[in-house]
């Protein structure tokens, strides 16, 4: 190990190991004009991914003017499907609800109708939803043709 310093030390010059003069020797030496060009390509590097970016954008946005929204709303009230809630109704209330909610009217109410009382989450049409009623009540009510 003291033989490789010293021939370290003979041999050292000032600025002997620089990265420059390294690349000096191998005819590779980093000068301004190669500075500005690195730059000038990282640049224009820059520039063409930028619009090569905004070309892609373009051709992918969809501008507002052509959006349709299209709705399937159908012409029979029977087939709309709306979600209702009932806790501890009355039938009466919950026939009226029933009425406002999906623009129907239910026949066949019974008599004793104040005396049933419901609970319910649903999420359907009208007709079926008289029929789950009719299903838990045990009563035969029914929409008007």
């Amino acid at each position: 190990m003291k033989e490789e310093i010293s021939y370290i030390a003979k041999r050292y010059r000032k600025g002997r190991f620089s990265a420059d003069k390294g690349w000096k020797r191998l005819g590779i030496a980093p000068s301004f004009r190669v500075r500005r060009m690195r730059i000038a390509a990282a640049i224009a590097s820059f520039a063409i991914l930028t619009a090569t970016a905004a070309v892609i954008y373009r051709h992918v946005s969809i501008p507002a003017s052509n959006i349709e929204i299209q709705q399937s709303i159908p012409a029979d009230p029977k087939e709309v499907v709306k979600v209702i809630d009932f806790e501890n109704t009355p039938l009466p209330v919950v026939v009226d609800k029933i009425e406002e909610v999906y623009g129907v009217e239910v026949t066949g109410l019974p008599e004793n109708a104040e005396e049933y009382r419901l609970s319910l989450h649903y999420e359907g049409n009208p007709v079926e939803l008289v029929e789950t009623i009719n299903d838990i009540l045990d009563i035969k009510m029914a929409i008007k043709e």
